[in-house]
């Protein structure tokens, strides 16, 4: 573990104004509204009102979903590439934002046609939601991958990148906490039906996306400097990318810890419904609103303490401290899902929120210190491609967990039929426990076991930066 410094003060030169800051920080919120609302309506909404089976829905949400992880490399090496006066990123973020502005609505907009037991090649609604939802998720790329690099790109300074990258998950939490309650909207007695309450709740969010992702488009400048340099194809970047030790440390410890959250979303709500609450349906909505709201919350007090910790030890010791939290608040749900006492759950979960929000922001911060790490090497600055590789891990992984969370229940013994008929046996519900309390526990450890072999420590950084400010001095003045 890195020993406590004294606290790191920032050049002046490397600072990023307070409005910068909130200016980038801004596109958080897009970019939460943008990635939630097919999430927080898509199922329930083509179910229950287009008529799709559940599986057609499923797939309607998980085939965009990995067009948009294939996507993601690929426009990251095209705005590491680019060349305009407006800049590498700002210019995708702009189509990114109005083209999603656009979007969003549409995918209301279902054909009304009978065919919705046909087979999916003949299902024209079907086909319509994956199109526009395709559509939708190359857009989403255009903007979020070219604004994580932007973010990274705003100071060269190791503690100022995490100060900024604070500002996207202080607004952009507010959006994950109203996206939670879009389906609500939607179905509110003012609407005829719910799929003109989705298009209408659809209608303002994207209104506050259009707002929201241009704000940064507009108040952000970029280093015109870079983009002197010389360009590098698709596979060739691939390579540099996964060749670099430091980012696959951390790319391997980011998938662990993505697997293990995910994986209990498939197991977890049956395990709580049937057992912990005896089947109710309305206390489980109850607790898993409530439990939302206090994650949003302890996801701001995660932000402050884990970036706190960061600035005085190292980021790769704060991250390792928010796993362990992490690792503790689920270990102890172990004993906490039981209907003697639900709510124990409040407190485990408590515990677990105090880590995890502040490891998301470290894994975005030191991708920049990784980027530092591959222009010592390449002479080059990727991080449209650092940036989209690592988003191609998160949709990977998480369409990984989808599936694997449904056959976790199926090797538990679960069976919806004999659970209808009489409740969740507590032997199966032991074994659900022990899949999902493992499955979670051991996949951080594995990511806490990955970080010990991260080699960028807080002194690694600086001197790499001094490096690299060094170098650049020697070519200004070589080139006068």
């Amino acid at each position: 573990m890195t020993k406590n410094h004294p606290v790191h003060k920032v050049p002046p030169a490397d600072k990023v104004p307070f409005l910068t800051r909130i200016g980038w920080g801004f596109g958080g919120l897009a970019d939460n509204f943008m990635f939630n609302t097919m999430v927080a309506l898509g199922t329930l909404v083509y179910v229950n009102h287009f008529k799709l089976s559940p599986a057609l829905a499923g797939m309607a949400l998980g085939l965009p979903r990995i067009i948009d992880a294939i996507t993601d490399p690929w426009i990251g090496n095209l705005s590491d590439n680019c060349k305009s006066r407006f800049g590498r990123r700002r210019p995708f973020m702009f189509w990114g934002v109005l083209l999603c502005t656009i979007l969003l609505p549409m995918l209301w907009t279902v054909p009304m046609v009978e065919t919705a037991a046909n087979p999916w090649h003949s299902n024209v609604p079907f086909l319509y939601v994956v199109a526009v939802g395709s559509l939708l998720a190359i857009s989403y790329t255009l903007f979020v991958v070219p604004y994580t690099a932007l973010g990274l790109e705003l100071s060269p300074d190791y503690d100022e990148r995490t100060r900024v990258i604070k500002w996207r998950m202080y607004i952009g939490l507010a959006g994950s906490l109203a996206a939670a309650w879009l389906f609500r909207l939607a179905s509110a007695d003012r609407f005829p039906t719910l799929g003109q309450g989705a298009f209408w709740v659809t209608v303002g969010v994207a209104a506050i996306v259009l707002i929201s992702g241009m704000i940064p488009v507009a108040s952000c400048r970029e280093n015109l400097e870079v983009e002197e340099q010389e360009p590098i194809r698709l596979i060739p970047a691939l390579v540099y990318t996964m060749t670099n030790r430091s980012f696959i440390i951390l790319f391997v410890s980011y998938v662990f810890v993505i697997v293990a959250i995910f994986s209990a979303n498939g197991i977890a709500p049956l395990l709580m419904q049937h057992y912990v609450f005896g089947g109710d349906a309305k206390e489980l909505g109850t607790f898993m609103g409530l439990l939302g709201t206090m994650a949003v919350a302890l996801s701001y007090v995660s932000v402050f303490l884990i970036g706190f910790i960061s600035e005085r030890t190292s980021k790769r010791t704060a991250m390792i401290t928010g796993l362990v939290l992490a690792f503790m608040g689920i270990f102890l749900s172990y004993f906490a899902m039981d209907p003697r006492w639900p709510w124990a759950m409040y407190i485990t979960n408590f515990i677990a929120f105090l880590g995890l929000q502040g490891c998301w922001l470290m894994v975005d911060s030191m991708v920049g210190d990784v980027c530092d790490d591959d222009e010592l090497r390449s002479k080059r600055r990727r991080e449209g491609m650092f940036s989209s590789v690592k988003g191609f891990g998160l949709k990977a992984a998480q369409g990984l967990t989808f599936g694997l969370g449904g056959y976790l229940a199926n090797v538990a013994g679960y069976n919806p039929a004999i659970v209808e008929a009489g409740g969740l046996a507590v032997d199966v519900a032991v074994k659900m426990k022990l899949l999902v309390v493992g499955l979670q526990a051991g996949g951080l450890l594995l990511a806490i076991a990955a970080l010990y072999f991260y080699p960028i420590t807080r002194a690694k950084a600086e001197e790499t930066r001094r490096i690299l400010d060094e170098r650049k001095n020697g070519d200004a003045a070589g080139a006068v």
